[in-house]
Parts: C-alpha cells; structure tokens; sequence
C-alpha cells in the first residue's frame, strides 16, 4: 500500500515535464517558422542515415540534453534559447543559392534519372542522358552539378551536370586562351567554311584556312583524327570558340626553319617533299622552309613542264644553287646533282658536223632537236629551206620525229648549238640565173595562199610569189583566193629576181598588154555611163564596167543624203547610173560617182 501511492507520486512528476517539453518545442518551432515538426524530421532522419545506431525509445536516457523550461525563465532566456534553436536548425541545411556549381551526392540511379542529395530540404533529378553511360558515377559518390532553380514550376528542384561541366571546361579553355597553350581536340564533322573540333563538352570551329600550313583539298580526311590547336578567339557572350591547327604547325616549322637556316649554304644538299607545281617550277617543303626549283633547273635538257620530272608528295633530294638571307628566298637544282654534260661538247661535236637528233619541241621561230640526254640545238625557221617561206613548221614536222641537220655554231659556255637543215643541199641560189630569168613564161602549181599574195612552186626547191597588185590589171582584188587557190596550176611570168632579198616575183596580168593607156582614152571626167554593182563595203560601192575595168564610188565621197536614202535601195547586180570623176593610169583606178541630177 505504501509502495503504490508512491508510484504514483513519480507518474505525477514526469507527466508534466514532458507535456512541458512539448509545448516549448512546439513554441519553438511555430516562432522560427520551420514547415515540419521536430516529430516529422525525426523519422526521416533514422530513414536516410543508414550508418546510425537505432535508439531506444523505451530508455530514459532517450532525454538526456534536453532543455526542461520550469515557466519561471525571464523573457530574454526564452529568445536566447530560441535563437540557439533556429540556428542549429538552419546549420543542417548547406550554405547553396542558385545559379552556381555545388557539389552533390549520389543517392540514387534509374533508367531515366540521376537522384543526388545536395543538402537541401528534398532531393534532386538529374537525368540519365546528361551522363556518359560509360562513366555513370557510383551511389554514395560525389559529383558537381549546376543548380538553376530550387523550385520551378513544379515545386521541383532544376539541376544540371552537363551546365557545371560546360562551365568547369570553359573556365579551363580560358586559361588555354590566355596562356596560348595547345589544347587537344577531336575533329568530328565538317561544316560551312571549316570544321568542328570536339574539345572535350565543349565544341570550337576550325576554319579551313586554319586547318593547315598548307592547302588540303579534301577536309574529310582530317574527320575523326585527334590534334593539338590554339584558341585564337573567345566570344563569351556566345560561348564559342575559334581554334587554329595552322598556328600549331607554324610555330613547330618556325623552330625546324631556325635549325635550318643554320645549315643552309649553296652547294648544300638536302632532302624535301614536293608540295606544289607550277609552270615555271616546283615548291619543295626542306622541312619548315620552302625552295623553289625553276624549269631550267630540272634537267640539262629542255622540259616543257615540272611534272615531266616531279610529281606532288615526291621525296627528292635537291642542291641550293643560290640563298638570299634578306627575303629568305631560296632556289633549288635538280640537274646541278649530275654532271653538266655541255663541258664535253666541244669534245664531241664540230661545226660542220651532220647528226641525226629527235624532235622535242616545236615552235613558231624553229624545231629543238636533242642530240643527246641533256643537249639540245635549234633549227631556226630560217634555216629550214634555202628559198621556200615555210609558215606554220607543224604541217610539216612532228615531235618524236628523227631529223637530220648540220651543226652551224656551238657555244658550250651559253650552252647553245644552233643547226640547220637546208645546209645539207647545195644552194640553188648558186645557179638562180641558169634556171630562171626575168621575162620567162612559166607554169606552176600554187604552193601557199596569205592575205598578201601566193607563193608559186618554180621546182628544184625555189618558190616565186605573186602580189596581189600582180594577178590582175584591173581588178584589185581584197584577197588572192579571188583569183586562185592552193594547188591550182597557173600561168605566169618573172617580173623580178632578187639575189640581196633571195625573191623571185611573178605576175599573171602581165601575161597580156596592159590596157591603161586605152582605158584613159575612152573614159573622160564628167562621162556618164551604167555600171553593174559589183560589191558594197567600207571603201564604197564597187562598179563593174566594160572591158572588165572596175570602178568605185569611195565611200568618202557619198553624202549623208545619198547614204541614207539612196544606198539602202541598191543591192549587188543593180545597174545605176554614173558619172566619171577621174581616170588615175598610175594606180590604176577609175573614181566614179552616184548620177543623181535630184540631189543638191
């Protein structure tokens, strides 16, 4: 009996206490505004701390520590002791804002989503496609996100790894920029104007003049290979990149063209790459610096292009002839490597000398023929044929042809052998005067027509040439094919030999009697007769007249009036009439006029 009511007494003790307890803390809470209850934490904090002992709730220990209010504490104990309390509540939550990089924990990983803890009062998403499947971190690790929002639209918390990554990288690429490092990429598609380089979460673009020291012509090789670059240019605003390979390049051939230069002397030989052809040469890489081998440095014989000899990418090894310091230009030999086989021509060949060569180029002044590997001489057109006016050398001669000549002149020193052919015949000017004379009548085919004349076969290798003044003694004609044509067989006469000029002119009119000193006296100034229209053209209209004399009506001399009115109503074949203005017997011309009595 004595025992139970003392029982009771303690009951009566701790009841109070912890309705005291709870009323304190339940005060405690609603002044610093926390959302959940100390009751509500509790659990959630034996729920996610796994490496915690699980408490016995049944001990009395269980309140240790606690605060017990009696209700006789002054108001300034109170507020101190809620100001503890808010401030250990708040020192569970991190010290985060938005828009920066934190660090957070991995709690979790499904099919879709990345759940990390960043010490706030709920977890995070991040989903699974902002992630490498082959580096997807481990659960418990930490990794360093971007937090946009705490909440959006959804009261969700907006996370990011791809943005923190983004940022960290950039951050590191400005420090590339800024100390002019190299930066290592991967070239991984090709856009507009260059490339795309992949440098690690972060793209930048490659120009294609940048992509190289030299020209590439085909950009898709480069895909998918790995180099170093340089950031030339940083746009923050956009967050692109501009970067430079060629930078790279430049600087690594500037330190070999240093080590170079120091070994550059004419008559050194090197080793280069061809990387470039021209017409008049080739540009060979010596490993940093360019030389150029010129056309006539190829081969002691003529060439008519580099690419008989080299072609881009040969390795060759070639002798620097001449290096100017100043302009760092340097020309390069390929034939100074062997020996320079004019020394020993004087020893083989002498004026005088008949050799059969092989043609290798011909042009419009004469035919080079090689004599032997390296030597060449030349045919001038002049030296072809003793009296024939050989034109165009092609119709008559091919490369690859054997031909035979005489050497004429020899000059080693300017490297320079100048042969003929029309020397291995006798001259048949040397017995011109027992062959033709002036005033023969002859025949002969038409060899060459020209704006000027025909040439006229005379045989024995001689040819005549008739003027054009010379086929007719009226008509003057504007080309010789009004008269004849190559291979016509003609009639003529020598009018002139000359042994200075070594030509023979003939003539066709002066095969009859010239009739100039008629035609003076049957036509007077002031005559009027009809003439057939011949031709209209810029000298004027040309009139067919009796006897076929010809006549013209000079363009000079038709006025305005007539030219506008008169000359579009007349046509070739019309007959008009004319008046006579003047017979010239010296140049053999009859100068008419329009008779038109209406006209002022």
């Amino acid at each position: 009996m004595n025992d139970q009511p003392k029982q009771d007494t303690n009951q009566e003790v701790v009841e109070p206490t912890v309705v005291e307890e709870a009323v304190l803390e339940e005060k405690v809470v609603e002044e610093v505004l926390v959302e959940k209850t100390a009751s509500e934490e509790k659990p959630k904090q034996v729920a996610t701390s796994s490496n915690k002992t699980i408490k016995d709730y049944l001990s009395k220990d269980l309140f240790e520590g606690i605060k017990v209010i009696s209700g006789k504490e002054d108001q300034v104990e109170i507020e101190k002791l809620a100001d503890d309390v808010l401030e250990e509540y708040q020192g569970t939550f991190n010290d985060i804002s938005e828009n920066q990089i934190i660090s957070a924990k991995v709690i979790g990983i499904s099919d879709n989503d990345v759940m990390v803890d960043i010490g706030f009062k709920s977890e995070g998403l991040i989903s699974r496609s902002e992630f490498n499947n082959k580096d997807l971190p481990e659960i418990g690790s930490n990794i360093d996100i971007f937090l946009e929002k705490f909440e959006d639209t959804d009261g969700n918390i907006t996370l990011s790894k791809y943005k923190a990554d983004f940022i960290k990288r950039w951050d590191e690429l400005r420090e590339f920029e800024q100390s002019k490092e190299p930066v290592q990429g991967k070239i991984v598609k090709r856009v507009k104007g260059g490339l795309v380089v992949d440098l690690g979460v972060i793209q930048a673009f490659l120009p294609g003049s940048q992509a190289d020291v030299q020209p590439i012509k085909n950009f898709d090789d480069l895909i998918g290979k790995e180099f170093d670059f340089q950031i030339v240019k940083v746009d923050e605003m956009r967050k692109n990149l501009v970067v430079s390979r060629k930078a790279i390049l430049e600087e690594s051939l500037n330190e070999k063209r240093q080590e170079l230069m120091t070994k550059i002397e004419v008559g050194a030989q090197l080793q280069g790459l061809v990387k470039n052809i021209t017409d008049f040469g080739a540009f060979v890489d010596l490993g940093g610096v360019d030389g150029l081998i010129h056309i006539t440095d190829f081969s002691w014989g003529r060439i008519n292009h580099p690419s008989e000899i080299v072609s881009i990418g040969d390795e060759i090894t070639v002798q620097i002839i001449d290096y100017n310091k100043e302009t760092s230009r340097i020309s390069l030999g390929l034939k100074q490597l062997v020996e320079n086989p004019w020394q020993a021509i004087p020893d083989k060949y002498s004026i005088g000398d008949t050799i059969v060569g092989k043609i290798v180029s011909i042009m419009n002044y004469g035919i080079f023929i090689e004599l032997e590997k390296g030597i060449e001489g030349l045919i001038h057109i002049s030296e072809i044929s003793w009296t024939k006016n050989i034109q165009n050398l092609q119709d008559q001669y091919k490369v690859g042809d054997s031909l035979e000549s005489k050497i004429l002149f020899i000059d080693a020193n300017e490297q320079k052998i100048s042969l003929g052919i029309k020397q291995l015949t006798k001259d048949p000017w040397d017995d011109i005067s027992s062959l033709i004379s002036v005033g023969d009548k002859k025949e002969g085919a038409v060899n060459k027509v020209t704006k000027f004349g025909s040439y006229i076969d005379l045989g024995k290798d001689i040819e005549g040439f008739i003027r054009n003044t010379d086929f007719h003694w009226t008509k003057n004609p504007l080309h010789p094919k009004e008269f004849v044509n190559e291979g016509d067989v003609i009639n003529f006469v020598v009018i002139d030999i000359s042994d200075k000029d070594r030509k023979i002119l003939l003539s066709m009119k002066d095969l009859t009697d010239n009739p100039w000193s008629d035609i003076v006296g049957k036509y007077s100034s002031g005559d009027k007769l009809k003439g057939s229209v011949a031709a209209i053209n810029d000298l004027g209209v040309v009139i067919d007249m009796e006897d076929d004399v010809v006549g013209l009506v000079p363009a000079d001399k038709i006025s305005k009036e007539l030219k506008k009115d008169y000359l579009p109503s007349i046509e070739p074949g019309d007959s008009i009439d004319l008046l006579v203005v003047e017979v010239k017997e010296q140049d053999k011309n009859v100068i008419l006029m329009f008779d038109q009595p209406d006209v002022d």
